[in-house]
């Protein structure tokens, strides 16, 4: 579980059947999520897309960090690296 900047929101990627649950907790309860293919996410980070996911929950990359918006609203950044760690930890579950 990765702590965001704003102190109420925490994110983490969980496995859900041949694809990847990414969760977004406001105070320790499932605020929203997405449920999207590890190929998609991967392909995401190796191109340039600034954005992915439309709705709810989105997720913007620049070169270093990853900002997660939720409702319009920007919560917390993680870098790249942190990300793609928590991918390959659920990838090999």
């Amino acid at each position: 579980m990765i702590q965001l900047q704003s102190p109420a929101f925490t994110f983490n990627i969980f496995p859900h059947q041949e694809k990847l649950r990414l969760v977004v907790f406001n105070n320790d309860e499932e605020y929203v999520c997405r449920i999207e293919s590890k190929k998609t996410l991967y392909q995401f980070l190796e191109e340039n897309n600034a954005r992915l996911f439309k709705g709810r929950l989105q997720l913007i990359k620049n070169q270093k960090e990853l900002f997660v918006q939720v409702k319009g609203e920007i919560v917390g950044e993680l870098s790249i690296d942190v990300f793609k760690e928590l991918l390959t930890t659920q990838s090999t579950l």
